[in-house]
């Protein structure tokens, strides 16, 4: 239909009585020219009048403005109140929030002074960060040892370590050793006092400088200017764990006869990585594999186990399979208790290659089983040496202090002292665990090891291991 409305054509019919935009109010959105009012056409008489809207209070907003209702349209319903919670304002952080005022932060406490002293050389070798053990293996010279070995993981508590009070110098202490040691005498003093405060990696500095200076080694000088019991300690604190415990496996087989109860100490206690580093040294030194001595000087089970343990094939793992270990404990008691005679293999098997953590468990596992421990298991299934280096294994694994306790008490208890055993214990120990020792020591026996050691001991000999026990 084609109307002529207000001057105009359109094509569109009219607005009847109001807006287009609902019951009683205007369209959200902008206004256009189709809403707007216009009076009654003179040209279409035919349609009604447009009502006038009610005046707004304010001015007129183009959008959400209620109006009156209009006629034949149903009333505007009031604004409905917002459901919603206030809003909270936004967290702290985001970059259109409000930030806090600047507080500067509080200053940094006054620097302490160095100590006093000349400053560290480029090539000393200082001790490793506190809370860290070395292996030990280290390299004392480029020309006839094995390079560095890298440092294990850290034990708790204190590093049992000798520390010098003042700087370090290499060379002023080989000097001062060297004048201990020329002439006619020697000043056992003095060399105890560098031993015992001085760290491994700071006496390998020592050793290393004496020969750059003087040509000769160090250990060998001292061997030929002490004696005894004395010369056994300070030699050994220069040596390196892989010499010391390869110079004893040596002495406990060469000539007639075999001192076993070296062999199950040391190969029964010591780690994968220091038994090869052990056997590396053992052929540098005495140009022989160290399994070929150990099965011409043993036998048996006894060889089968000790060859097994030098394969360094012993897991590493910290925690233990369950289901694994109960397994490993019901065949223990398969090989052992649950038939007639000895399986022996099975215990050269798991006892050769469990890790400490998993021995722990297979112990707890054939302890519910059978309601006693692996200890009394062995000591009913084997006898002699086998039997010795078995009990050796699970007493070094599960608690090493106490294992290395029981025997500084059994070298020093009763009538003379095997100071051997003591000598090498307190040196291969110095500086890894001697201060549990020295508490497992007094746990287990309610006695002071330092005064024991004092006790059984004389001279300078007793000096040296009194200071080193006194530093842990």
């Amino acid at each position: 239909m084609m109307t002529n409305t207000g001057g105009f054509q359109s094509n569109y019919t009219p607005n009847q009585g109001g807006y287009n935009g609902g019951g009683g109010g205007y369209n959200s959105g902008p206004l256009n020219r189709s809403q707007t009012y216009c009076p009654p056409s003179p040209y279409n008489p035919n349609y009604p009048p447009q009502q006038p809207y009610a005046p707004p209070n304010g001015p007129l907003q183009h959008t959400n403005t209620y109006m009156p209702p209009q006629p034949q349209f149903p009333p505007q319903q009031p604004p409905q109140p917002n459901p919603y919670p206030p809003q909270q304002p936004p967290a702290y952080g985001r970059s259109n929030t409000y930030m806090p005022p600047y507080q500067p932060p509080a200053p940094y406490p006054p620097q302490q002074p160095y100590p006093p002293g000349p400053p560290q050389r480029a090539n000393t070798i200082m001790p490793p960060p506190m809370g860290r053990l070395p292996t030990v293996y280290d390299q004392i010279g480029p020309a006839a040892n094995p390079p560095p070995i890298a440092l294990n993981t850290a034990v708790p508590g204190p590093m049992p370590m000798g520390m010098a009070s003042g700087p370090f110098n290499p060379e002023q202490d080989c000097q001062i050793i060297h004048n201990a040691v020329h002439g006619a005498g020697t000043d056992e003093r003095t060399i105890i006092n560098i031993i015992v405060n001085r760290n491994y990696m700071q006496r390998a500095a020592i050793r290393q400088a004496y020969k750059s200076c003087y040509g000769k080694d160090l250990v060998k000088r001292l061997k030929d200017d002490t004696s005894g019991n004395f010369k056994d300690v300070i030699t050994g604190m220069f040596m390196t764990p892989a010499e010391y415990d390869a110079m004893w496996l040596y002495k406990a087989m060469k000539g007639l006869g075999t001192n076993d109860s070296v062999l199950i100490e040391i190969i029964g206690t010591r780690n994968n990585q220091e038994l090869m580093e052990i056997k590396q040294v053992f052929q540098r030194e005495y140009h022989e594999p160290l399994e070929k001595w150990v099965k011409g000087d043993t036998s048996g089970n006894y060889r089968n186990l000790l060859i097994a343990l030098l394969q360094c094939n012993r897991s590493t793992n910290l925690t233990a399979d369950p289901m694994m270990c109960q397994n490993d404990a019901q065949a223990l008691y398969q090989a052992g208790e649950g038939r007639w005679g000895t399986d022996e293999s099975t215990f050269i098997r798991l006892f050769a290659n469990r890790s400490a953590a998993e021995i722990a468990m297979i112990d707890n596992c054939y302890s519910r089983l059978r309601g006693k421990g692996l200890l009394k298991a062995i000591e009913k299934e084997f006898s002699g040496d086998v039997r010795k280096l078995l009990e050796t294994i699970v007493e070094g694994l599960l608690d090493p202090p106490a294992y290395f306790a029981k025997k500084i008490r059994d070298a020093v208890k009763g009538l003379g002292t095997k100071d051997g055993r003591l000598v090498r214990i307190i040196v291969s120990r110095s500086e890894k665990d001697l201060g549990f020792i020295k508490q497992a020591y007094q746990r287990l026996y309610g006695r002071d090891m330092l005064q024991d050691v004092r006790d059984d001991t004389s001279g300078y000999y007793k000096e040296i291991l009194t200071g080193l026990i006194s530093r842990c």
